[in-house]
């Protein structure tokens, strides 16, 4: 089944993906349901593949690590906004355990890597030669038959034959074998095993969801050798903010040097930095408006807020400062400086702002992976553009008759 396209539908796919889990929750018999209604962009810049949330159980015992595993797994169900939860190994299927008596083999000149190739090669079989006919190529295998490997029995009484001796040794004679019950597939992550709990979000963000998950499991007792992690789509998100974070500084903090080398003063570009902090104001308040949250993609909005904002400002400060260098007093000048560069600073803000809306305001497919950008710098831009017009120039006058009274020179 595909969905029709959004514009002819009301509910999102998430919603949709939510209707379907319900509806499937009604089937008796069902035992583990996933359905993934992410961002597949978001995803390759995260690099991940998985859900949203993942918790990684690390430890050697079985035993151990899946009660900690249906722990999680129950706690994880009742959070508000976690779905499609389910535990990375699958379930117990009947196996044969085999225990080698190590001092035997050895005695008998046998070693490990003889055995379990010999038992591999009864059970499994091995490419004894190839077939060739008409320029291709087959593997011929080589095992026991079906009915000479389906009892415990007939695995006792495989014959391992001794490379060193050439005397055929008798199974059982060698080693346990017994029924139990196992996981298909072994997960492991440095060299460790692992078992990962896992689940994706709905109507909440993913770091409030991983608040929750992390105050209940706090309250776990967890065996000595037993320690858990947090992975997934969120967990590497926090990653990307970590970094987004440095490179925002790192930002402000080369636009803040530039300026003092145009401005060849350290004051003016303090003063037009302080339409910075009220970006962000400008950035949640456009969030909170479209009901979006900070991601990756409005974080990279942010960064490049930080170059653009402060544009107006130099573009206001600079006037001001020629006017008071023609020898117009300050007042004089702030409140000309003001009035001419209006135009050109709405000019500015206008048409970028006409060119970000419809990268704000799309609806179409696709959409969700860029509209958080063009919310971000919508947002911050109205904002910082009302302050620069009317704080910065207020606080310049502040600055300057503090220098004034002081009697000390501009720095």
């Amino acid at each position: 089944a595909k969905l029709v396209s959004k514009t002819q539908r009301k509910r999102s796919v998430r919603e949709v993906g939510q209707v379907v889990r319900k509806q499937i929750a009604k089937i008796p018999g069902v035992l583990k349901v996933d359905i993934t209604t992410g961002n597949p962009l978001g995803q390759m810049i995260t690099g991940t593949g998985g859900k949203s949330i993942q918790v990684e159980i690390v430890g050697h015992s079985f035993e151990e690590t899946d009660t900690v595993a249906n722990q999680l797994k129950d706690i994880m169900e009742k959070v508000p906004g976690a779905v499609d939860v389910s535990i990375s190994r699958e379930l117990k299927r009947p196996e044969l355990v085999i225990k080698v008596d190590r001092e035997k083999i050895g005695a008998l000149g046998l070693d490990m890597d003889t055995v379990s190739e010999s038992i591999k090669t009864y059970i499994e079989g091995a490419v004894a030669t190839k077939y060739r006919e008409k320029g291709e190529t087959y593997d011929i295998y080589v095992r026991l038959e079906e009915s000479n490997r389906t009892k415990i029995e007939d695995v006792e009484n495989l014959s391992i034959t001794s490379l060193y001796s050439g005397k055929q040794i008798r199974l059982a004679n060698i080693a346990t074998i017994s029924e139990a019950v196992g996981p298909v597939e072994i997960e492991r992550q440095n060299r460790e095993r692992v078992v990962r709990v896992s689940c994706n979000t709905f109507k909440r963000s993913s770091g409030k969801v991983i608040e929750d998950i992390k105050k209940e499991i706090r309250k776990i007792v967890l065996p000595a050798d037993i320690y858990i992690n947090f992975g997934g789509e969120a967990e590497e998100q926090t990653k990307a903010f970590r970094d987004l974070a440095l490179l925002l500084v790192l930002g402000i903090i080369l636009v803040y040097m530039v300026m003092a080398a145009q401005f060849e003063s350290l004051l003016d570009p303090f003063i037009i930095m302080f339409a910075v902090p009220f970006t962000f104001t400008g950035v949640i308040l456009g969030l909170l408006a479209t009901h979006s949250t900070l991601n990756v993609i409005s974080f990279l909005g942010i960064v490049m807020l930080m170059g653009i904002v402060v544009n107006n400002a130099i573009v206001l400060i600079s006037y001001i400062n020629i006017l008071r260098a023609r020898g117009s007093s300050m007042e004089e000048a702030i409140t000309q400086g003001g009035r001419l560069r209006l135009r050109p600073v709405l000019m500015t803000t206008i048409t970028t702002l006409v060119g970000l809306l419809p990268l704000a305001l799309s609806r179409g497919e696709g959409s969700e992976t860029w509209q958080p950008l063009g919310v971000t710098m919508v947002g911050g831009l109205l904002v910082s553009t009302f302050i620069t017009m009317l704080f910065v120039p207020t606080l310049y006058a502040v600055f300057e008759n503090r220098l004034k009274k002081n009697g000390g020179a501009k720095p």
